[in-house]
């Protein structure tokens, strides 16, 4: 072999020898770069929570809603026997009762209104309300205000 073409063989082994240094040292500094340019890694974000969320209530106080129990089974008592004029409900617990001198059957299905007043301790109040069947057939309590 020549000289020449030995030099020339020499030369392309130092060319490929040094593109492949060159190479390897480009990926590198492209992995590092890729990793300083994300900075920080984000936080965990502890501010979401998953879990039911509880019904928001429809009465007013704790009190009123223990009676809303006792106004929705003789609604439900009532609606099995047909339309009497008035259903009378009592709630032992906080000695309160009343009479639903009004009720029917609202546009939305399966609900009804009623009117009924509230007799206890402290003192005598008219109410309105509306009750609806969930999915299940149970008739509950989908708005109860003071009129």
């Amino acid at each position: 072999m020549s000289d020449l073409t030995q030099g020339a063989d020499t030369v392309g082994r130092l060319a490929l020898g040094l593109f492949g240094k060159a190479a390897v040292l480009f990926v590198l500094s492209l992995s590092t770069q890729a990793c300083s340019i994300g900075g920080k890694p984000a936080a965990l974000d502890t501010m979401l929570t998953t879990a039911s969320v509880p019904p928001a209530s429809v009465f007013p106080d704790e009190r009123l809603a223990a009676d809303g129990q006792a106004i929705l089974a003789a609604l439900s008592s009532g609606t099995e026997t047909g339309t009497p004029a008035s259903l009378p409900w009592e709630n032992p617990e906080s000695g309160a009762r009343g009479l639903i001198t009004a009720y029917s059957g609202a546009s939305e299905g399966e609900c009804l209104a009623f009117t009924t007043t509230r007799e206890s301790f402290d003192g005598i109040g008219l109410y309105e309300g509306e009750a609806c069947k969930d999915p299940a057939g149970i008739l509950r309590m989908r708005a109860f205000t003071q009129r």
